[in-house]
């Protein structure tokens, strides 16, 4: 999440830029589009990634919430996420070099630290003390 509120930030600061990009892009795609409106339609797209990222964000809550629970879908699904998480963390750390400015390089930063974060969940996860949480009740080892 903290990524995410990074990114809007970096580029609502930067409009101008977004802006300029977005209105050549559409120039050579040959529409006739206002520079008003054009600037609507990039806060209007910073505003859809917020609430996008939210919407993520209450998604996670409540995986971890059945995780509390021992459901074994959240734990496959955190497994699924997290080794996503630690994919593009190790892309992050391998590409901070090449970074240019302050907002990428939070941005790259933080990838990093989910990254470390989601490898500790996983790992917490799959011990064999956690494996026995998330048995169906009633049926632990030694049981049929």
């Amino acid at each position: 999440m903290g990524r995410l509120v990074v990114s809007l930030v970096d580029t609502l600061a930067d409009r101008e830029r977004f802006s300029a990009e977005f209105r050549d892009r559409m120039m050579s795609a040959d529409t006739q589009l206002t520079p008003a409106t054009i600037d609507l339609l990039v806060t209007m797209g910073a505003v859809l990634g917020l609430v996008l990222g939210l919407a993520v964000a209450a998604l996670g809550v409540l995986v971890v919430h059945q995780l509390g629970k021992g459901k074994l879908w959240a734990r496959t699904l955190l497994t699924f996420v997290g080794v996503w998480l630690v994919i593009t963390g190790v892309a992050a750390l391998f590409s901070i070099g090449v970074v240019e400015g302050v907002g990428p390089l939070i941005s790259g930063a933080g990838s990093i630290v989910q990254a470390v974060l989601a490898a500790g969940a996983i790992f917490l996860c799959q011990r064999p003390e956690s494996v026995k949480w998330f048995l169906p009740r009633g049926r632990g080892p030694g049981k049929s």
